[in-house]
């Protein structure tokens, strides 16, 4: 009688390819519960797959923006979000993921927790790790790389500059007010906008992650 179920590294890669297309907020399936959870079942079976684990925390990374602009089933605490996406992505960074992407997502939830200094070296970890690996990568690579490396300097400006706009907090919590009213309706596009305009003019992303857990947590 066999006790225990060996499983294949296909199996492994049928639960992220599932997490991933559970995630995509562009498919009518799109559902962020079915998501992590195919994404766990990945880790499970691969738990020193470092891709999984990245995956994982770029779902929790996002998880409060896809509150605001499709919804996410009950029983997630938005408000915890952020923590598990430093710690699967810094698992992932452990088992070796691509890291050039996993540093900017880990940077990107330092800004969310106001972790400012953390965010910094985040990014700057994104576009050295990136400007190191262009040698040894094909065509299409090296512009996604060098995608990456603009996104990752251009976080780095925010943080030491900040933006042009002049922050109006009122404003931008009435557009998150907005987002969640247009996802209510199903006028994704028109979510997708609004918290756009949030973003720009939000204090910071660590504001605009509070106001987004007291809305739609």
């Amino acid at each position: 009688m066999q006790l225990f179920r060996r499983f294949s590294p296909d199996e492994a890669e049928m639960h992220s390819r599932e997490g991933l297309h559970y995630l995509d907020r562009r498919k009518k399936e799109f559902n962020f519960n079915l998501a992590v959870e195919n994404l766990k079942e990945a880790i499970k079976l691969g738990p020193e797959v470092g891709k999984y684990h990245h995956e994982l925390g770029r779902a929790y990374a996002t998880a409060p923006l896809l509150a605001v602009t499709r919804g996410i089933s009950d029983g997630f605490v938005i408000s915890e979000s952020i923590e598990l996406a430093v710690d699967e992505l810094t698992k992932a960074l452990k088992f070796g993921s691509s890291q050039a992407e996993t540093y900017l997502v880990l940077g990107e939830a330092f800004m969310y927790l106001g972790k400012k200094r953390r965010a910094i070296e985040a990014f700057q970890a994104a576009v050295s790790v990136g400007s190191s690996s262009f040698l040894s990568i094909s065509p299409l690579q090296f512009i996604d790389g060098l995608l990456l490396k603009s996104c990752a300097n251009r976080r780095i400006k925010y943080l030491e500059q900040g933006t042009g706009e002049q922050p109006r907090p009122g404003v931008a919590q009435e557009c998150i007010k907005r987002a969640i009213l247009y996802r209510d309706e199903k006028r994704y596009n028109l979510a997708d906008r609004e918290l756009l305009q949030a973003f720009k003019l939000a204090p910071d992303w660590a504001w605009l992650y509070k106001t987004i857990c007291k809305l739609a947590g």
